[in-house]
């Protein structure tokens, strides 16, 4: 893992803490310049700098915010997470660790079906979390009493 300087000691502690939430680096960047407890907090070509060699390293993972060109990072929170595959949330971004058992029966069935073998640790699922379809529901459910309200009128 090589040298660590203060700034990446503070850059690990601040994902650790944060391990369930995936970041761009400009909300990395407000997200530590807003905690307090935090003694220094680096700028942002060295949060590029670090994160980058923290992908190298396999201690954060990379991914595109739904379908666009923009990067999220977010802590590799378990030691094998390269023995599952990952659910990840195209609204809120956050990531999702399937269990072992359960990808091991995916990746097997798909190589049995379909004869292709899917690298579990790249393998990441876009999809829609439980608490995004809640929302996106409510939201369906307030516009469509917005308009009924306003056709009554």
């Amino acid at each position: 893992m090589g040298y660590q300087t203060e700034q990446k000691k503070v850059l690990l502690d601040y994902l650790s803490q944060h391990s369930d939430q995936a970041f761009s680096i400009d909300e990395l960047a407000i997200g530590m310049k807003a905690d307090t407890a935090l003694s220094s907090v680096p700028g942002k070509s060295t949060l590029y700098r670090l994160i980058s060699q923290l992908v190298e390293e396999g201690r954060v993972k990379r991914f595109t915010k739904g379908h666009s060109r923009h990067f999220l990072y977010q802590m590799v929170s378990c030691p094998h997470c390269t023995e599952h595959l990952h659910l990840r949330c195209t609204i809120c971004g956050k990531l999702y660790h399937m269990e072992d058992q359960e990808s091991a029966q995916i990746v097997r069935e798909i190589l049995e079906r379909h004869h292709f073998a899917v690298d579990g640790a790249d393998a990441i699922l876009p999809g829609c979390c439980e608490e995004c379809q809640q929302h996106q529901e409510n939201r369906q459910s307030d516009l469509i009493q917005t308009e009924r309200n306003e056709q009554n009128k």
